[in-house]
């Protein structure tokens, strides 16, 4: 909550010092406080602790579960490039944010290395804490969030099922091979080659607002993730999943493409826009899709081998679930590494001319 605050906050001033451009608009989060003043509520019974909020309801807005939802190709890529410009004016709103006592609030996510430990203990068998010794991380908050997703938890026949599969082994050799590439953003921070910033945490395409009269992006919602990271790690996720032609359960990896169109829509909205980024950052914005997609590849492989802990399968979830996403989000991951010079290409032609503004929107009654 404090970091939810000091997001809204860091939009609002954003906004009072003028920093919207004339013609766009941006709404952000009202909380509506307690009795007390506070903007939210804790409550402790005999069922635990649980933490409240009201939001007022930002008006005359509407979201989208997919692009798939939107008909009409062009204005698919319209709503693509809005999004774009979403991330960016909430980049360039937030920047300011402090990050040294910001905290994860979910202990160990986006933390690479982190997942190449989880899958190290895993391979080796490990199903203690003792057995998976340094592998476990010794802060004691991260701890307690991850150290059972180091340990395998299904059954040795099973266990040696899985993880002998022939059909799935070269997608765990991959995920192997790939290791220096996979903790590069990471590296990146920690040299100072790229900024530490404030980041969304889930930059999924229904936590973006757009206006019901003009079609525009209006607000970016659900600040529940709020983390210190590098803008790239929302820039990657958000573009991994919007340009996914196949989606994230797809059996027949054959179907798994790029959608090049929705790519260049998302670059050219989000660099037409974004003003509080580095020139190594912007270098990076090919890279960082690849990256996250080999990650969360890495993270549904893991989870597969010992025994779906973290991605939890409900009862009417096939078995080879996490195995299914596992194959789809690294097949994803090769064919972006494969897009990557035409990718790149794009980028740096944009860097190197003056954007256009985006089209006009449509009709919003008839998208």
């Amino acid at each position: 909550m404090r970091a939810m605050v000091a997001s809204i906050e860091a939009q609002r001033s954003s906004l009072a010092a003028g920093r919207l451009a004339a013609g766009d608009e941006w709404d952000t989060i009202t909380l509506l406080d307690t009795r007390e003043g506070r903007p939210h509520l804790d409550v402790e019974n005999h069922r635990g602790y649980s933490c409240w909020r009201m939001m007022v309801k930002i008006p005359e807005s509407r979201t989208y579960k997919s692009l798939g939802e939107i008909a009409d190709p062009a204005e698919r890529l319209r709503i693509a490039g809005e999004a774009g410009r979403g991330l960016a004016l909430y980049g360039d709103f937030t920047c300011a944010m402090r990050t040294d006592d910001l905290e994860n609030p979910l202990p160990g996510y986006r933390d690479t290395r982190l997942y190449y430990d989880q899958l190290r203990s895993v391979l080796a068998g490990h199903r203690t804490p003792e057995e998976a010794g340094e592998l476990i991380p010794s802060d004691p908050t991260v701890r307690q969030s991850t150290e059972e997703h180091f340990l395998v938890h299904l059954d040795e026949a099973e266990y040696r099922r899985r993880v002998d599969d022939p059909e799935f082994r070269p997608w765990i050799d991959l995920v192997r091979s790939e290791e220096s590439f996979g903790v590069s953003l990471l590296e990146g921070m920690e040299s100072g080659r790229i900024r530490r910033v404030a980041i969304h945490g889930d930059t999924k395409l229904d936590n973006f607002l757009f206006s019901t009269r003009t079609g525009r992006v209006k607000a970016l919602v659900d600040l529940d993730t709020i983390m210190p990271h590098t803008w790239l790690a929302d820039w990657g996720d958000m573009v991994r999943s919007l340009v996914n032609v196949a989606g994230e359960k797809e059996r027949d990896l054959s179907r798994v493409q790029v959608d090049m169109d929705v790519f260049r829509a998302v670059a050219r909205g989000f660099l037409s826009t974004a003003r509080e980024v580095t020139p190594a950052e912007v270098g990076l914005m090919v890279d960082a899709p690849q990256i996250i997609a080999l990650e969360l590849g890495l993270r549904f492989l893991t989870d597969y081998l010992r025994g779906d802990s973290y991605f939890k399968l409900g009862r009417a979830d096939p078995p080879e679930l996490n195995r299914v996403r596992a194959m789809a989000q690294l097949a994803l991951f090769q064919r972006l590494s494969e897009r990557a010079d035409e990718a790149r290409r794009f980028i740096d032609d944009l860097r190197g001319e003056s954007l256009a503004p985006p089209p006009p929107a449509s009709d919003p009654r008839e998208a």
